[in-house]
């Protein structure tokens, strides 16, 4: 059949020349056609990527914001509740007197080295530094030296927990920042 057209090619005018030319524009214009369907296609598809990530992170960072309100609105309640005096009470001081201990930030101390010393692992440092917000501020990664800190002599289960949650949130949060400051020389 191909020889047939071929042969039939000077009959009509046309050289095979063209016929094979005139084949191969068309078939990379095909393909360069095709390309550009497929393009906005991978556009499409890394957008709805993009989107799915930037859901994920308003997620967590909606978690993260309930969170923070459920702590800040347990630590409002637990500061307007004044309890009163009572003998029971008064006995019982000595007992909770010995569920605290009490650290004195050194020179170049950090949170995690003080967790590291009084509880065996550095990560239950928020435990203390929930403790000692008052003291410390709003940056737990900035220790005054001669500050005296609160700790619990014995971390439950929960607050351990709790506490090595809390520490990977941090450092999550705050991946850039050094666990350890840069100590001045003494």
């Amino acid at each position: 059949m191909r020889r047939e057209l071929v042969a039939l090619l000077p009959l009509v005018g046309l050289s095979a020349v063209f016929v094979v030319n005139q084949s191969c524009a068309t078939k990379s214009a095909l393909e360069e056609t095709e390309k550009e369907l497929d393009q906005p296609k991978e556009n499409i598809a890394q957008a709805k990527e993009n989107l799915k990530s930037a859901r994920a992170n308003i997620n967590d960072a909606r978690s993260l914001l309930e969170r923070a309100k459920e702590r800040l609105a347990q630590r409002e309640k637990t500061e307007e509740e004044v309890p009163e005096v009572t003998q029971q009470q008064t006995e019982e001081a000595p007992a909770v007197a010995e569920e605290y201990k009490t650290w004195k930030v050194g020179w170049c101390d950090t949170l995690w080295d003080i967790s590291s010393k009084v509880y065996d692992n550095s990560l239950y440092w928020p435990a203390i530094y929930n403790l000692n917000r008052g003291k410390i501020g709003s940056d737990p990664w900035i220790l005054a030296q001669g500050t005296v800190l609160k700790y619990k002599a014995e971390l439950t289960e929960e607050e351990k927990r709790e506490a090595v949650k809390e520490a990977i949130e941090w450092d999550l949060k705050y991946k850039d920042r050094p666990r350890s400051p840069k100590c001045p020389p003494k």
